[in-house]
């Protein structure tokens, strides 16, 4: 069994709802099929993927509110240290 992270992004009355959810699935199509049946909104986009130690908490609101269009502070990708260090 392994375990799959969804990110739902949905309309929440006239503003951005986001909620992330785990579901423990043998395979992607199974958590696919559960993460629908227990999606938030009628309305909604979602992703799917395996649960990871590299994950970034908070990723998904960042990229939530930079789809729906509103003003993000500046974060730093983690990711950025990764490539400057390597050109070392």
């Amino acid at each position: 069994m392994q375990v799959w992270i969804v990110e739902y992004i949905y309309d929440d009355g006239g503003s951005v709802g986001i909620r992330t959810a785990k579901v423990n699935a043998p395979d992607y199509e199974t958590a696919r099929q559960f993460a629908l049946g227990d999606a938030p909104a009628k309305d909604f986009v979602m992703s799917l993927h395996p649960e990871s130690e590299d994950q970034f908490l908070g990723r998904p609101t960042i990229r939530a509110r930079q789809m729906s269009g509103q003003v993000v502070n500046e974060v730093d990708d983690p990711d950025d240290d990764l490539e400057d260090n390597n050109d070392a």
